[in-house]
């Protein structure tokens, strides 16, 4: 492991606590350890993502050439197999378009894990310096850092229902209902 870094950031003090022993460092050891595996979480989905995109890229062209050829044939509209194997091409097509869809979607959730992994290092840092902590205006700052860095309505709309006391399960029931209305074909580019 990296010495240096050990050397700057000294490890949790919490199973044999010393006089110097502070739940905020190990508060924000803890928000580290999550900014780590959401990051190494996103990494490896993206590496797949990106292999899944390129596979589907790859078969909707070959479908597109697979009909391509079809239609060229003289006895296109004659002849059972080739009826039958565009009307395949055409499912497959359409199977596509749902994939390409969840492809969005996994997106927006790589997007709201991205706003979460930043917000807790911008949370971390701010517990992180005396300073800061105490003071009522650096918080303001922080929250309105963190709700400007929202792309989608909908984190915003969260973001804002918390900070005014609403309870993690009140959100959740008041935001499922957009997320159905969502999923009846619409589709939102990033």
């Amino acid at each position: 492991m990296n010495q240096q870094l050990l050397a700057v950031n000294p490890g949790s003090g919490s199973k044999a606590p010393d006089l110097d022993w502070s739940q905020v460092r190990e508060t924000i050891k803890m928000l580290n350890l999550a900014i780590a595996q959401l990051n190494g979480s996103l990494i490896s989905s993206d590496e797949s993502v990106s292999d899944l995109t390129e596979s589907f890229t790859f078969m909707a062209e070959a479908i597109l050439e697979i009909r391509n050829a079809i239609e060229q044939t003289e006895d296109y509209r004659d002849n059972a197999l080739l009826i039958m194997i565009d009307k395949k091409c055409n499912t497959l097509s359409e199977k596509i378009q749902k994939a390409i869809m969840a492809f969005q979607f996994y997106d927006r959730f790589s997007q709201n894990l991205s706003h979460v992994t930043e917000s807790l290092s911008s949370l971390g840092e701010l517990v992180a310096d005396s300073s800061r902590l105490y003071s009522p205006a650096e918080w303001y700052a922080l929250q309105k850092q963190i709700r400007d860095r929202y792309t989608m309505p909908q984190e915003r709309e969260v973001f804002d229902l918390i900070l005014q006391g609403a309870r993690v399960e009140e959100v959740l029931t008041h935001v499922r209902p957009q997320k159905e209305e969502k999923e009846s074909g619409e589709v939102e580019l990033f």
